[in-house]
């Protein structure tokens, strides 16, 4: 992975997915080029900074070292920009006018602290100015990794009930928790069981319940209340019963799939 250390003026952007953080008259947000990669593909990230007062403000650095960038997974660092590199140790400062932005930009090769490849899932990544004394704190955004280039999108089960014309046939994932052989029997969309066989089982997320239909290497009893973050098209019964035929699951620390991305 490179950073390009010049800061670049921009336009601020704030896209959807992007955690923009204000931080007194700071204005901060980072964003990857796309939701979701390719296993192995180069990631490109923009860190924009904006002065949102009517005053200059001067940010002072110790070194070339004007920001960090670091993915992680599960809450555990998987790749930091600093680690192991070398910086040029000279004072060097950012002035940013009122109303002026900033952008810092980097890129992933999707290896990890030791250089090795990272495997499928949705990723973390944190961005954050590194003056000398009191840094702004970080701002993130979330990648996911190990999805064809082709539109991925990122949804709830609310949405995937309320979307369903729009989203039918087309890629989704949904984060959400492994509820196995136990759906809410009061949710309207799970309350009539399986859509299409008995192994057919059930996530959760804050917004509502689905049926999944295929294969995941978890007991439907025992691994209940797992997170899983399954990716497949969605699918409605004569009924009404909007659910999912699965593509791919990713669950903490053990991986299933139908079919190898």
């Amino acid at each position: 992975m490179r950073a390009v250390l010049a800061v670049l003026s921009v336009a601020f952007l704030g896209l959807g997915g992007t955690q923009q953080i204000k931080c007194g008259d700071l204005i901060q947000g980072v964003k990857a080029d796309k939701p979701a990669y390719s296993l192995g593909e180069k990631i490109a990230f923009q860190f924009a900074v904006r002065n949102d007062s009517n005053q200059a403000i001067t940010y002072k650095f110790s070194s070339s070292k004007q920001f960090d960038l670091w993915v992680t997974r599960g809450g555990e660092e998987t790749y930091r920009l600093s680690k192991n590199k070398v910086y040029l140790q000279m004072m060097t400062n950012v002035t940013l006018r009122p109303g002026e932005t900033k952008t810092y930009c980097a890129e992933w090769d999707q290896k990890d602290n030791s250089r090795k490849q990272v495997g499928p899932g949705a990723y973390t990544t944190y961005a954050q100015l590194t003056p000398t004394g009191n840094k702004p704190p970080p701002t993130s955004t979330r990648v996911q990794v190990g999805a064809r280039g082709a539109t991925l999108i990122p949804i709830t089960v609310k949405e995937a009930l309320s979307n369903f014309t729009a989203l039918a046939g087309k890629r989704v994932l949904i984060p959400a928790v492994y509820k196995g052989s136990s759906p809410d029997p009061k949710d309207p969309n799970t309350k009539d069981g399986p859509p299409v066989t008995r192994s057919d089982w059930a996530i959760r997320d804050a917004t509502g319940c689905m049926y999944v239909v295929g294969m995941v290497n978890l007991d439907p009893t025992k691994d209940t209340g797992i997170r899983i973050t399954v990716v497949g098209k969605l699918e409605k019964t004569e009924k009404g019963q909007v659910y999912m035929i699965l593509e791919s699951a990713t669950v903490e620390k053990k991986t299933s799939a139908i079919r190898t991305f």
